[in-house]
């Protein structure tokens, strides 16, 4: 089938651009914003995904905001998160980047992007928002790893920090969106977690990180003079398997951080992190001292289809029909569960969110992942 990518001179295997080169069903291409407002009234995740061997395009909007005081950061300050999940038949429509209302334009690589959302009676959420560069995209390190000889992750990502302008309705108010914190990234190939469970190839459980523990740290970050993003993969022991990031300045200048390390505060008897402190080396010498705090909330990822998310717990990139839509409010007021509008609770599963970040003293703004799985005796976890 001929598409639109056909008539560029871009193609990279002898078939048109609606195949991909392997038949794992877990082949996946995704567009992720975030978008932060500084005073902490209001943060929006928005994502797209298109999964070519499962026919599928979805696509979430998950909107936090505080219910009571603006610093909600504090143990039991309520706060909401709406969900928005939308899901259609990738083909015949496979040049069109929109799902149900959600709509995503590149408008000029790398510098600018328009996201919307058609407003409609059936929705408390409707936007017009433009994503434009304040710092260049950073290339990630491959991810690839083998399971008992399966590939089990083989993908790339890019990550770029800018700023957002336009606006968002929630309910009765609609948010007027100036420069506010807008990071994105950009991933694809094949990675776990998509498209259904994975095949059974051996006892559950058994891999390394369920013995020796394992850490994930992801930040893209800016004040008003520069930023970045660095991410960290550490085992349970502190043993850093990978450091990769940049420290970067809007004219272009970049430098890469060689030296990585953190410490974490986490709420009692959690592994929600309620700070992160870094501390990044550049390859020019610079330190640099980088204080995240929780802003409203951590996301329950679950709500935008991570995590095993949907109704029917089969998570994102999962054929649902020509078409499917699900949405629903969650209460994010304890700190350790979410709870859900039938009553059940659920534990977060992914530990990232909307952040304060200070860096050398400048406030800034970013998008804090910290999750600890298995025993990681070096951050006080059993």
């Amino acid at each position: 089938m001929l598409s639109g990518l056909d008539e560029t001179l871009r193609h990279q295997l002898p078939t048109t651009f609606d195949h991909v080169g392997t038949s794992d069903p877990r082949f996946y291409d995704r567009y992720w914003f975030c978008c932060y407002d500084p005073t902490g009234e209001l943060a929006v995740i928005i994502g797209m995904g298109l999964y070519n061997n499962m026919n599928v395009l979805d696509g979430f909007v998950a909107l936090q905001q505080p219910n009571g005081p603006k610093d909600s950061s504090v143990a039991g300050a309520p706060a909401s998160q709406w969900n928005y999940r939308f899901s259609r038949s990738l083909r015949p429509d496979i040049d069109q980047t929109a799902v149900g209302p959600l709509t995503i334009e590149i408008l000029e690589p790398f510098r600018s992007a328009r996201v919307q959302i058609a407003a409609s009676p059936e929705r408390a959420v409707a936007a017009d928002l433009t994503w434009t560069s304040f710092l260049p995209p950073v290339e990630e390190a491959h991810h690839f790893v083998r399971v008992r000889g399966r590939v089990a992750q083989d993908y790339r990502r890019y990550t770029q920090v800018g700023r957002m302008n336009g606006t968002i309705t929630l309910g009765d108010r609609t948010y007027e969106v100036t420069d506010w914190f807008g990071a994105r990234d950009h991933s694809w190939g094949v990675r776990p977690a998509v498209a259904g469970p994975e095949p059974v190839t051996g006892p559950p459980n058994s891999g390394n990180r369920a013995t020796t523990g394992f850490v994930f740290f992801w930040v893209p970050f800016s004040t008003d003079e520069f930023g970045g993003h660095v991410q960290i993969h550490s085992l349970g022991d502190g043993t850093q398997v990978l450091v990769d990031g940049m420290i970067q300045w809007p004219d272009g200048t970049e430098r890469e951080v060689v030296e990585a390390a953190f410490t974490v505060d986490f709420f009692e008897g959690s592994r929600r992190w309620k700070q992160v402190r870094s501390h990044f080396v550049d390859d020019a010498g610079e330190h640099y001292d980088v204080v995240s705090d929780v802003l409203i909330r951590d996301w329950a990822m679950d709500g935008t289809g991570y995590d095993w998310g949907w109704v029917d717990g089969q998570g994102l990139g999962v054929w649902r029909g020509d078409e499917a839509e699900e949405h629903e409010v969650y209460d994010l007021t304890d700190p350790h569960e979410v709870r859900r509008p039938n009553g059940d609770r659920r534990e977060r599963t992914h530990r990232e969110a909307p952040a304060r970040v200070t860096v050398n003293g400048r406030v800034g703004m970013g998008h804090q992942i910290l999750l600890a799985s298995g025993p990681v005796p070096f951050l006080g976890l059993d």
